[in-house]
């Protein structure tokens, strides 16, 4: 059996696609605006300044940000190749922020909750359509939130 029969073509379907990449950047606003607008909440109670948030929980706000980016790029880049390495990063990205939802439930998290399902749909969808291993990617989902968790344990033990 050669290494094309092993994993069978997946069928293009560019509505799909589209929709995954749509999907993708309603996620990524989701996570810029929140991100911004409590930054902004921060910085606006009297006699607040950007330094007041710097480095935490700013750091934590850039990371919001950059993973609604990265699923953005990593669903733009993911080809209807099963191996494809970008086809995990819309679960690892759904996984951290559902860290984040759980972890900042009474802030941040409840308006999170729309891009980790985002995310997570996103991440279904492409397995779906290009013949994926779900769970693989599921454990990258759970791998993706533990070590945010851990991360963000650490950091407060301190």
């Amino acid at each position: 059996m050669t290494s094309s029969e092993s994993h069978p073509k997946a069928m293009p379907n560019p509505r799909l696609r589209s929709l995954e990449l749509a999907l993708s950047v309603l996620g990524a606003i989701n996570c810029i605006l929140i991100s911004i607008l409590f930054s902004l909440s921060q910085i606006q109670v009297p006699g607040g300044d950007l330094s007041d948030i710097w480095p935490l929980p700013a750091i934590y706000f850039l990371e919001i940000i950059t993973l609604g980016i990265m699923c953005v790029i990593a669903v733009a880049k993911n080809q209807d190749q099963p191996n494809s390495f970008w086809s995990g990063i819309p679960w690892i990205c759904s996984g951290i922020l559902f860290a984040f939802v759980i972890l900042g439930a009474w802030t941040i998290g409840f308006y999170l909750i729309p891009a980790m399902i985002l995310f997570l749909i996103v991440g279904i969808m492409g397995d779906r359509r290009i013949k994926g291993d779900i769970a693989l990617h599921l454990i990258y989902f759970i791998s993706g939130g533990i070590a945010q968790s851990i991360l963000v344990f650490f950091t407060f033990i301190r």
